[in-house]
């Protein structure tokens, strides 16, 4: 990898100066290059989720006077036991970069299919996806609980599909989201984030065994049938992700996951993963499910473009 060319393109990237063949070439080097898929993965996750903490105090949507912003982590598929990064980001340290940014954010829906479950009944797809914008997973089902007349209800966790006795540490349903319908702003952003938020609810009695519930999203280059029949994904195929996780002993209400992920200019689809399970070591089995459900499964894409690029279209 050549370190100042590498760090041409990011900075072109990030500034949203990036041609569409500076875009290519970048394309081609993430690619081809473990070393620069890696340094992208945590240039993009500094820039990316520094500006997500700024959108939040925007939006009014920081509450507390200190708001911990989750850095992307990895999964089940990933590794359970990887460490979950975060750094405090204060109203008052922050209040000179609201003042100097110039730039106009943008929020849009991003087309998740039947985030609310109403259009399935009874049992889901065994199995990963193999259609985009379709559920599929582990043994789960369309139900209804505590107000919600339809919800995704997990049945049972599950091992790996393709590794041999593997332990059944979660029960994992997924789809595929293709961002074809939203390439052109990835390009021309000078950056650009997913929010994945999910309802999840353990309607067990309080103080039962504790299981774990997460909200994953992954991104990924290229064309969405590529992932279809190769899950897991391997490491180096992943460009980003970004994962919230609660532990939950029954007894509470509805709850909601909120995570968010770097989309980097040669996204080409996401994969959604909703999961409950073992809140234990890596390897060690699950309790038995059945009373656990998630529901309003909801999307967004935020992109955010400097007010000079737009008064000169």
């Amino acid at each position: 990898m050549n370190d100042e060319r590498y760090q041409f393109l990011f900075d072109a990237w990030s500034e949203s100066r990036l041609t569409q063949t500076e875009a290519t070439e970048l394309s081609t080097l993430l690619r081809a290059d473990p070393a620069a898929r890696a340094r992208f993965r945590t240039d993009t996750a500094f820039h990316g989720q520094m500006h997500a903490a700024l959108d939040e105090l925007n939006l009014d949507q920081a509450a507390a006077p200190e708001k911990a912003v989750a850095f992307p982590a990895r999964g089940r598929a990933l590794g359970i036991a990887a460490t979950l990064l975060a750094v405090g980001l204060t109203v008052a340290s922050l209040g000179w970069m609201l003042s100097a940014r110039a730039e106009h954010a943008e929020t849009r829906p991003l087309g998740i299919r039947d985030g609310g479950f109403d259009a399935l009944k009874g049992r889901l797809s065994d199995g990963f996806p193999s259609e985009i914008f379709t559920w599929g997973g582990d043994p789960s089902e369309v139900s209804s609980v505590a107000g919600h007349p339809t919800a995704l209800r997990f049945l049972e966790a599950a091992g790996e599909p393709n590794i041999p006795n593997s332990p059944r540490q979660s029960c994992d349903v997924f789809q595929v989201i293709d961002l074809k319908s939203v390439r052109t702003e990835l390009l021309t952003s000078s950056e650009a984030y997913v929010e994945l938020q999910a309802n999840i609810h353990d309607a067990r009695p309080a103080h039962a065994q504790p299981v774990r519930f997460i909200a994953k999203v992954y991104v990924f280059e290229g064309d969405p049938a590529s992932i279809v029949g190769n899950w897991p994904p391997a490491a180096d195929q992943v460009l980003g992700s970004g994962a919230q996780f609660q532990v939950t002993h029954g007894g509470a209400g509805w709850q909601t996951l909120t995570t968010r992920c770097v989309l980097p200019p040669t996204a080409g689809f996401l994969v959604v993963q909703l999961g409950a399970g073992s809140a234990g070591r890596p390897g060690q089995a699950s309790p038995k499910l059945g009373a656990q459900y998630a529901d309003d499964i909801r999307l967004t894409l935020r992109t955010r473009q400097n007010k000079a690029e737009l008064a000169a279209r």
